[in-house]
């Protein structure tokens, strides 16, 4: 079983146990309620029977009598009544369930108290315009955690929306940080190409987001945030450092037939996920195969349509410098690829210092 079937069977086994958990939290609701309204009890028990006759008719099978020695002498009559006689009792009884409920304070719509989401009523799909089964929302939310979990991602609150306002300056200063306009508005500019990078994944969309900047100034936090909004959407994201990454695309020798599973999931998932996040880009230690496999990488799942993010201290030109043309090359391409590049002040040492 790869990573990504493993993730939708516990998000399908999650819903299931919310799904039961529900259901008998109903059911003890409705206990505790049968035993303060005993007529109202008795009135859905009968037409329980009342039922049960009518299904037992259209089938055309007789009603055994375990049946009827668990219904009781006060409902046996039941069992002796004709298919009009049937009907009108069912129709009186359910008439007088109405009248007790609103009698006892009972909403109408108290019944979606028993299901876990109302929307789908706890089949886990409902009907889109066009009628056909999509997963449902209830199912979507808690498959978007499940992905969350088995990323990588750090725990945190990563918003694409708009960077913090108080970690970039917002005043220009062309001489300190190299660009015209001021950090805040270059991170802004920077948040929005990286939203609709994660939110696009459709053909011609682009495959390849390079963010670079100086220590400190929240390369990492923007791809984290990139990567939330796409597990957000049900994409499988993963996110790791750059060694991580190498070592799963390496070959390799196994101890056992465990550990070579092992190996093959986590290299099957990071080249398969929809948003692979590489961080650091600059500190590993590259060899001529290690940065072979790592192009090999890129290119492969662009080639598929699917997005990688990796974030470096290096700009274009010092990937040049240190990995070579063939790499920079992808990052400057701009039919496929998305450069961003962040200014300003060491976030950490802000954080630290509280200025």
């Amino acid at each position: 079983m790869t990573r990504k079937e493993k993730i939708l069977t516990e998000a399908e086994n999650e819903l299931a146990s919310r799904v039961r958990t529900a259901q008998i939290a109903f059911r003890e609701r409705e206990l505790s309620k049968a035993k303060a309204r005993p007529e109202l009890s008795e009135a859905k028990a009968k037409l329980g029977y009342i039922e049960t006759c009518l299904d037992h008719r259209a089938l055309g099978i007789r009603i055994g009598s375990g049946i009827k020695e668990v219904a009781g002498e006060k409902n046996a009559y039941i069992f002796t009544l004709t298919q009009n006689e049937l009907e009108k009792e069912k129709e009186s009884t359910e008439a007088l369930i109405r009248k007790l409920e609103l009698e006892n304070g009972a909403s109408s719509g108290e019944d979606g108290e028993k299901y876990y989401c109302r929307i789908c009523k706890d089949k886990g799909y409902v009907k889109d315009e066009n009628g056909i089964d999509r997963r449902c929302i209830c199912f979507r939310k808690i498959f978007a955690e499940k992905i969350h979990e088995a990323s990588g991602l750090p725990e945190g609150n990563f918003e694409l929306t708009a960077p913090p306002a108080d970690l970039y300056p917002q005043i220009a200063d062309k001489e300190k940080y190299g660009i015209s306009e001021s950090p805040y508005d270059n991170a802004k500019k920077a948040y929005e190409l990286a939203k609709r990078f994660s939110g696009d994944f459709g053909p011609g969309s682009k495959k390849l987001l390079f963010i670079t900047g100086a220590v400190g100034v929240g390369k990492t936090y923007l791809a984290c945030c990139a990567g939330q909004f796409a597990a957000d959407k049900c994409m499988y994201v993963v996110y790791s450092g750059i060694s991580p990454v190498l070592d799963s695309i390496q070959n390799r020798f196994f101890n056992s037939d465990e550990e070579r599973e092992a190996y093959e999931e986590r290299r099957d998932f990071v080249e398969t996920a929809d948003m692979l996040i590489i961080d650091d880009l600059g500190v590993e230690s590259v060899t001529d195969k290690r940065y072979e496999r790592l192009i090999s990488l890129i290119d492969k799942r662009t080639g598929e349509g699917r997005k990688t993010v990796i974030t470096s201290n290096y700009g274009l030109t010092e990937i040049r410098d240190v990995y070579g043309e063939r790499l920079a090359s992808r990052f400057a391409d701009r039919k496929n690829s998305m450069s961003l590049r962040l200014v300003g002040d060491d976030i950490r040492l802000l954080k630290k210092t509280g200025k």
